[in-house]
C-alpha cells in the first residue's frame, strides 16, 4: 500500500499573507529604531527639568515669614529733623490729616509756636489728643523727636534749637581730663580728618553738629555715629570719660570759632 500526499493549492491571497508576515518583524524593528532615533534628537533640546522641579519644591515648602536678623552691637545712625518729619510725621502733618497742624502752615502753627519749643517736645514725646507718642514710632529718640519738632515748627516761622535741657559748662577738671582723654583715643583721627572725621580746627565742620547740642554728639560719641566707632574705638573706655573727651572737643571748637 502506499501513501499518497494531497497538496493544498496556494493562492494569491496566501502569497500576499506570507509575505506581509515576513515583513511585519524587519519593519517594526525599523520603526523602533526610528522612534528611539527621533527621541534622542527632540531631547537634546529639551532643558532638564530636575533644576525646576527643585526650584518649584522649594517654593512650595518656603516659609510664611521671613526672619531679618539684626546686629544689636551695630550703631545707630540717628535722623535729621527733616528724615523724622518726612518717615514718620508727615504722613499726618503733610496734609493736616486728624488734626495736625500742617506743614508750612504758619496759621496752623502760630499758637502752638506761642506755647514754646519746650511744651511742643513734651507733646511730641508723650502724645497728645490723637497723636501718639514719638509720632507713633517708638525707636525715635529724645533727640531726633526734638529734631522733627524744630524741623516743622522753624518750617512755620519759629526759631527754636533743638536741645533735650540746659547744658551744663564744663569745669576745668572735667577739660584737663577730657584733653587726655582726646589724646589717648580721639586724636589719631580728629587731629588729622582721616577717615573723615571732623578736624578739631575746622571750625565749619562741626558747625551742623554743634547745632544738635552736646545731649545728642555724647549719644553718637558713645555709641557710634557720625561715621565713627563707638567711644573712639575704645570699648573699655567710659561713659563719662567719653563725655568729658566730648566736652574737651566742642571747647576747642568754640574757640576756633571766635
Amino acid at each position: 500500500m502506499s501513501d499518497h500526499i494531497v497538496m493544498t493549492k496556494t493562492t494569491p491571497k496566501d502569497v500576499l499573507l506570507a509575505t506581509l508576515g515576513g515583513l511585519f518583524a524587519p519593519g517594526l524593528t525599523i520603526f523602533l529604531i526610528v522612534m528611539l532615533v527621533l527621541g534622542v534628537r527632540a531631547g537634546m533640546g529639551t532643558p532638564d527639568t530636575a533644576p525646576m522641579l527643585d526650584k518649584a519644591v522649594r517654593e512650595r515648602i518656603q516659609p510664611y515669614g521671613v526672619s531679618v536678623a539684626v546686629d544689636p552691637n551695630a550703631p545707630r545712625v540717628e535722623r535729621s529733623g527733616e528724615a523724622v518729619y518726612t518717615e514718620v510725621c508727615a504722613g499726618c502733618h503733610g496734609s493736616g490729616a486728624l488734626g495736625a497742624p500742617k506743614f508750612q502752615e504758619k496759621g496752623d502753627w502760630a499758637k502752638r509756636n506761642a506755647q514754646g519749643y519746650a511744651m511742643l517736645l513734651e507733646h511730641a514725646i508723650k502724645g497728645l489728643n490723637k497723636m501718639p507718642a514719638r509720632g507713633g514710632d517708638p525707636d525715635l529718640s529724645d533727640m531726633e523727636v526734638a529734631r522733627g519738632i524744630v524741623h516743622m515748627a522753624n518750617a512755620a516761622g519759629a526759631s527754636f534749637e533743638p536741645v533735650l535741657k540746659k547744658e551744663i559748662e564744663p569745669s576745668a577738671a572735667d577739660l584737663a581730663r577730657g584733653k587726655v582723654v582726646y589724646a589717648d583715643n580721639c586724636a589719631s583721627c580728629h587731629d588729622t580728618g582721616v577717615t573723615g572725621a571732623q578736624k578739631l580746627s575746622d571750625a565749619a565742620a562741626w558747625a551742623p553738629l554743634l547745632k544738635q547740642g552736646k545731649e545728642s554728639l555724647y549719644e553718637a560719641a558713645i555709641k557710634g555715629s557720625f561715621g565713627g566707632p563707638a567711644k573712639g574705638g575704645n570699648e573699655k573706655l567710659s561713659d563719662a570719660d567719653t563725655r568729658v573727651a566730648v566736652d574737651y572737643m566742642v571747647a576747642e571748637v568754640k574757640a576756633v570759632a571766635k
